[in-house]
């Protein structure tokens, strides 16, 4: 009975070997690229107080002139996450969002910005504009500020969009206070 069982199970591992097609599927590298200042914050300052107001926004386009690419008409992608956007340094504050939107993710029920594709203007975008409402110590880390778009019905990267906040370099910290 054991011996049977053994030698199905070798079989089978075989049959796996010999074909030629993965088990677990790879995904291609993705398109990378740097495209400087796609974020701003208006206005960018050290010290702010309560009841002060910024406009956070980003632009990312989707037609890609020296790469002759248009990312959504490739991937067909409507919305995206903008990663290291760090828009969950602002939670506790008042929040509007006005183009894209926020989610909360993970356990710790992070707040994290989405971009939208806008057809009209065929860029990705999220625009929010924040009260200040809480004083306090603010940390922004431009490092790994980006989005990746995946394939159409993939969970595979194809392209992925690097990028800063204007006014500050690429793997930079914003560092700002927020008075009473």
């Amino acid at each position: 009975m054991v011996t049977k069982i053994l030698k199905k199970v070798g079989v089978f591992i075989i049959l796996l070997l010999l074909s030629a097609c993965p088990i677990k599927p790879e995904c291609p590298p993705e398109l990378e690229m740097y495209i400087p200042d796609l974020v701003s914050v208006v206005p960018l300052d050290t010290v702010y107080h309560v009841g002060d107001q910024i406009v956070y926004t980003a632009v990312i386009p989707s037609r890609i002139d020296s790469l002759n690419i248009d990312i959504y008409e490739d991937t067909g992608v409507t919305s995206t996450m903008l990663g290291g956007s760090e828009i969950s340094r602002f939670d506790g504050n008042y929040i509007e969002v006005f183009k894209g939107y926020t989610r909360r993710i993970g356990d710790e029920n992070t707040l994290v910005a989405y971009v939208r594709y806008n057809p009209v203007d065929k860029f990705y975008e999220f625009q929010a504009r924040v009260t200040f409402t809480r004083p306090g110590e603010y940390k922004i880390f431009t490092d790994g500020m980006q989005v990746r778009i995946p394939k159409k019905n993939s969970k595979c990267a194809e392209y992925e969009i690097e990028t800063n906040i204007q006014g500050l370099e690429i793997g930079s910290m914003w560092e700002f206070r927020v008075e009473p």
